[in-house]
């Protein structure tokens, strides 16, 4: 296969949470766009998979492998990172991708459920940087990218838990631009919007009531494939903006939450409204 002459061609990239959803979708791109990239999750079978998918579209001469860790174990992290380095004899994009949902209200979910959020979703990326930035900090130069979500914008009915662990991202990465600038780092942040993954099918599993009825009635929640946000992430990385996003709605949505914060919590509170008189009504339907 010949090799693409773009941004990517030839660069050396590690993306955790890397065997599905998101993370696969943009190892499929960087792969055929020319890249190497080594990938990391739990699961050995999802990883072989997708590797032999990466193979079969990247160039002959790049590298594609993967390396089993929970992001949320320092020691494990420690080792894949190194693996990584070695595989990869280097590394020029870091992609920090795992994560995952639970919905509920404040008082329905677990302790654990807080504490599990904050260790795949926030602690994850933080494990996962840590193990990297030697490497970028004596490389001098090189991109480390944090996906969080457009929850970390905004929270709603049910995402308590979910959002406070994307929104530590936000606060953490800003705080991390700064200090890799010094050493010529590039430090990015990435929101998706609702994306048709895996993970969004088990959300759906035991997603109260309410919060589907808050989904399906509100204009900006669409839900978008992988194909669309991996291409538009792709689109967006190269250039100089701090923050990433997907789509058009998105877009829209941080801009009403930074410039107009209390007119979308008044929106917010409409939708929710609207969405229990509906759940009202459907129960009085079927008594």
């Amino acid at each position: 296969m010949k090799r693409n002459q773009n941004s990517f061609s030839g660069k050396k990239v590690f993306i955790s949470g890397g065997s599905s959803g998101i993370g696969k979708g943009l190892a499929l791109e960087l792969a055929g766009q020319g890249a190497s990239v080594v990938i990391s999750a739990r699961g050995k079978n999802a990883l072989e998979k997708t590797v032999k998918e990466l193979r079969r579209i990247g160039p002959n001469d790049a590298v594609y492998d993967f390396v089993i860790a929970d992001v949320s174990d320092v020691s494990q992290v420690k080792k894949a990172a190194k693996k990584a380095v070695s595989l990869l004899n280097g590394l020029d994009l870091l992609i920090c991708n795992s994560g995952y949902a639970k919905v509920g209200k404040v008082n329905d979910l677990e302790e654990s459920d807080f504490r599990n959020l904050m260790d795949i979703n926030f602690f994850g990326h933080v494990n996962v940087i840590r193990a990297f930035q030697d490497h970028f900090i004596k490389q001098g130069t090189g991109d480390i990218v944090l996906v969080s979500s457009m929850l970390a914008t905004f929270s709603i009915y049910g995402y308590g838990a979910y959002s406070a662990s994307k929104f530590a991202i936000t606060g953490f990465a800003q705080s991390l631009r700064q200090e890799m600038m010094l050493h010529n780092v590039r430090v990015k942040i990435f929101l998706p919007p609702t994306t048709e993954t895996p993970g969004l099918i088990k959300e759906n599993e035991d997603k109260p009531d309410l919060v589907k009825e808050i989904e399906m009635g509100s204009a900006l929640n669409a839900v978008h494939s992988v194909e669309k946000v991996c291409k538009a992430f792709i689109r967006w990385l190269p250039k100089r903006n701090f923050i990433g996003y997907a789509t058009w709605d998105s877009w829209l949505q941080y801009f009403l939450v930074r410039h107009f914060p209390e007119w979308t919590l008044l929106i917010a509170d409409g939708e929710l409204r609207s969405a229990q008189k509906r759940l009202n009504q459907k129960a009085q339907a079927s008594s």
